[in-house]
């Protein structure tokens, strides 16, 4: 569905020119679960934001097939506050000028999606942060693209709703065939959620792996040997931080 070919972006800032991403290959087919994993500044965001077309690369290309559709969910919910849930998920679809009766009755077969349809007519500033976030998904969803990239959108919640999330988020995925490429910092996170692993270090893809935990995974993946013993695996590759002893304090 997308193939980015020695994709590099680059930035002018005060010192000149940074490098973002380099030289990067990628693929990403057809109701594939794929995650983006990496260090804070490792190039994720903006690997998203090019595949959505927010802003061009510097060279290299990005292949998508014709008549793809993307959703984006942010890291933030970013929902409007004088608008409620109901009609800020159908917002898209009121911009693309699809009938008012089409936008409603769209939207609350997305809330319902995500388990929220019960908040139709509330407020975001009545909803907690994995409400929000789920109202979020759901506004990606209204106009059922092809590919769903999202942006950390847990990383702000605690890990007990985090959990509780994944494991929804796998649900809404096995029942919509939805090709989704996530980001995050999170090896749990990732190791759950997904089919393939990408880890970006630098702007670079430093490995990528298969995941091997069978699916339907559930909250028991996570306590299984399997799920432990990969979480290890992928730990080891994974670059630490900048000027962190690797010895224990």
């Amino acid at each position: 569905m997308i193939k980015v070919d020695n994709l590099t972006m680059t930035f002018r800032h005060n010192r000149g020119m940074m490098t973002v991403l380099e030289d990067l290959h990628f693929h990403l087919e057809a109701s594939e679960f794929v995650t983006i994993l990496g260090r804070s500044g490792s190039g994720k965001s903006t690997l998203l934001d090019l595949i959505m077309g927010l802003i061009k690369p510097t060279a290299g290309t990005i292949v998508r097939r014709p008549g793809l559709t993307i959703g984006y969910v942010f890291q933030k919910p970013a929902l409007l506050p004088w608008r409620t849930v109901l009609h800020n998920v159908s917002l898209p679809l009121e911009i693309a000028g699809r009938p008012r009766k089409e936008c409603n009755e769209r939207a609350q077969e997305a809330l319902r999606q995500v388990g929220m349809d019960h908040a139709n007519y509330g407020y975001p500033f009545q909803l907690s942060g994995g409400m929000a976030q789920r109202v979020a998904i759901a506004r990606a969803l209204v106009q059922n693209p092809d590919i769903l990239l999202m942006d950390e959108p847990f990383a702000a919640l605690d890990p007990m709703l985090r959990d509780n999330l994944n494991v929804n988020l796998l649900k809404l995925w096995h029942r919509t065939g939805k090709t989704i490429l996530f980001v995050t910092h999170s090896i749990n996170e990732a190791v759950f959620l997904s089919d393939r692993i990408v880890i970006l270090e630098e702007g670079r893809m430093i490995t990528e792996r298969k995941i091997p935990i069978p699916r339907p995974r559930d909250f028991d993946t996570f306590g299984s040997e399997l799920f432990v013993h990969t979480v290890g695996e992928i730990r080891k590759v994974m670059p630490i931080q900048p000027n962190l002893p690797r010895e224990p304090l």
